[in-house]
This record gives structure tokens, sequence and C-alpha cells, in this order.
């Protein structure tokens, strides 16, 4: 077995900033993650500003430190996919647990029902989180077992299928392919 290698990741350019209001960056910073950390930074003070007011000598740490933390961890590469930061990740894994998984049924012929969802406790990506969530739950094996099927939900019922199957041979596939290029002679 052969792995393949990428060789495009090591051309990916970033523009830098080399100074900032008449500060010197040294070697420069990502301007993307400039202005990642400037939005994270607004949205951090408008969060807190009603909360608290503005910023005063004991809570400026406060007001500083967590925007600069998200950032400065939130701009690395991401673990599942190098070319992802870990922000996305994040923001995905959020999404998946609050959204939950909602099953195409039938390539989207109707809509999933809610208890076809993917239950909370499944969706929960953090193996910590996950085993609490576990903890209190009773395990499958030592549950009751009480099948109560609503009868506007159709997964799972049995499907009666009405037509006879036929075997066809290798001499049927002949018949017909001498049949389609008789046809395209003419």
């Amino acid at each position: 077995m052969r792995v393949g290698r990428t060789l495009t990741h090591h051309f990916e350019i970033e523009t830098r900033q080399y100074d900032l209001l008449g500060i010197d960056l040294g070697e420069g910073a990502r301007r993307r993650m400039i202005i990642f950390g400037a939005v994270i930074i607004i949205a951090w003070i408008a969060l807190l500003v009603p909360f608290i007011g503005v910023p005063k000598k004991p809570t400026v740490s406060l007001y500083v430190v967590p925007p600069f933390v998200i950032t400065a961890f939130g701009w690395r590469a991401g673990k599942h996919h190098e070319r992802r930061r870990r922000v996305t990740e994040w923001a995905l894994a959020v999404r998946y647990a609050l959204r939950s998984h909602r099953p195409i049924i039938g390539l989207g012929a109707r809509a999933a029902d809610k208890t076809e969802y993917l239950p909370w406790r499944e969706r929960i990506a953090t193996q910590k989180v996950a085993n609490l969530a576990r903890a209190r739950v009773t395990p499958e094996w030592d549950r009751e077992v009480v099948v109560e099927v609503d009868p506007q939900v159709r997964a799972g019922a049995d499907i009666t299928v009405s037509q006879r199957a036929r075997l066809l041979g290798a001499d049927h596939v002949q018949k017909v392919s001498r049949r389609t290029s008789s046809g395209k002679r003419h």
C-alpha cells in the first residue's frame, strides 16, 4: 500500500502586517489573524460592557485576556484538517451539537421525524461530557423493552414488495445486446 502526499500545503502564503499604529511587529503578524482577533475583541467588549461596565483597573484583564487566548488557540491549524483553523472546528462542533443530526430519508422524499434525530448524548463530541451523560442513563441492556410505535412515523415499518424477482442469465444479456446492436445498423 502506498500513501499519497499533498505537496500544495507548502505553498500556503499569508499576508503579514509588519507595523500596526506605529508599533513594529517584527517579522509580522498574519493579517487574517489580526482581523479575527479584532472581531473577537469587539464582540467580547460589546458582551461585557452591559454587565460589568466600562473597563477599570481591576477588570482590564477580564476584557483583554479571553479574546487573546481565543485568538491564539483558535487560529492554530485544526486537529483533524490541517487547512482548517481550530475556531472553525469549534464552530462546527457547536453547530452539530445544537442542530443535531437530521437524517435524509429517501433522498429528501420526506422530512425526518424528531424521533429519528440523533439523541443529544450521542452528539456531544467531548469525551468527558459524553461519559457524564452516559453515567446518568441506564444502559440499553438493563432497560425494560417497551416498544411504542407512533403511527405517524413510518421509519422502521415493514416493507412489502409486490414484485416478482427474475434471474436473468448471460444468454438474456446477449439477446438484448444483439437487438440493440442490430437496431443501430439500420
